[in-house]
């Protein structure tokens, strides 16, 4: 079987194959002689309104537009796979898989040793506490400026339990926070497949106090015609960055890397970044809104131009 020596890109750049062509016949994705077929899997994972897979909303989610309306369109020379998984497995099928993808994700060293990441395709407002708004006087002890809640202290006191969903990341501090108290029995762990939800109920149920989870959950869980409907307050965190920035992430080796490559030039259009910040800001609560635009403005400033 012969093989051509150079692959093309949508781009229009000449790109030498021979580590692709290696990485894409160990993969099965070369199946014939001068035929070949890039396929993306991309993994989706329930976590409302990032992604909704089913029920009210279904595809609609900020990231399931992000890819339909902007990534998968502008990526023709591939196949499309959308493949379901709990967020528990997904870090694995992107450290075992060559041509897995994903979108939405945080970027931290322990994931750059097996993923290759995008430049950031949207910035969010970090996670915080969700509480009853009829029960948060209980956080009053913990509040400082800025109505922000003093995480670390609430996590030392042990006085009020935090549901956490297992196996997400909420950023390096809190995650760092999350380990250095891990096994606290204010700590509760839900690997639920779909956590969000799950921890909710258990916050109706009393079992836990505050849910930690970002402003747009609030407002996807507080649905006022949902029988169970609990008021919910948001809570930036005191430890918090000003913002997080999401990215796209592919296995790494030479396929990911030119995927990247591809949808980091998708990404450089500004209109793309806009677009992605509005379905952002369209879960929001409206209160919301000004602090969304704000933190888009800081993560994607506008490049002054050059003078001539």
């Amino acid at each position: 079987m012969q093989l051509v020596p150079y692959l093309s890109t949508r781009a229009g750049k000449w790109i030498k194959g021979s580590a692709l062509i290696a990485s894409l016949l160990a993969s099965g994705m070369i199946q014939a002689a001068g035929q070949a077929t890039f396929e993306i899997n991309w993994y989706v994972f329930p976590l409302p309104p990032l992604y909704i897979p089913e029920g009210p909303g279904k595809g609609e989610g900020i990231v399931d537009l992000a890819l339909q309306r902007h990534l998968i369109p502008n990526l023709p020379g591939y196949q499309h796979k959308f493949i379901n998984v709990p967020l528990k497995r997904l870090e694995l099928m992107l450290r075992d898989e060559n041509n897995a993808c994903a979108l939405g994700l945080f970027k931290n060293a322990e994931r750059e040793k097996t993923m290759v990441f995008s430049t950031p395709f949207f910035a969010q407002i970090p996670p915080g506490a969700m509480i009853p708004r009829a029960q948060i006087a209980q956080l009053r002890p913990y509040l400082v400026a800025g109505d922000k809640l003093n995480f670390s202290k609430l996590l030392e006191d042990e006085v009020l339990t935090v549901g956490v969903q297992s196996g997400r990341s909420y950023g390096a501090v809190i995650d760092d926070l999350l380990a250095t108290y891990k096994g606290k029995k204010n700590i509760f762990l839900n690997s639920a497949p779909n956590a969000a939800k799950s921890l909710f109920q258990m916050n109706v149920l009393g079992r836990v106090n505050l849910i930690l989870g970002y402003p747009y959950e609030a407002n996807f869980l507080n649905n006022r015609d949902s029988a169970d409907f609990v008021d919910l307050k948001f809570y930036p965190l005191q430890e918090q960055p000003a913002f997080l920035s999401g990215y796209a992430a592919c296995s790494k080796g030479p396929f990911g890397e030119q995927v990247i490559e591809q949808i980091n030039a998708i990404l450089a259009r500004r209109d793309i970044l806009e677009a992605i910040a509005a379905y952002y800001e369209g879960w929001l609560p409206e209160d919301a809104h000004p602090l969304a635009r704000q933190v888009f403005n800081l993560a994607f400033p506008v490049k002054a131009r050059a003078r001539k």
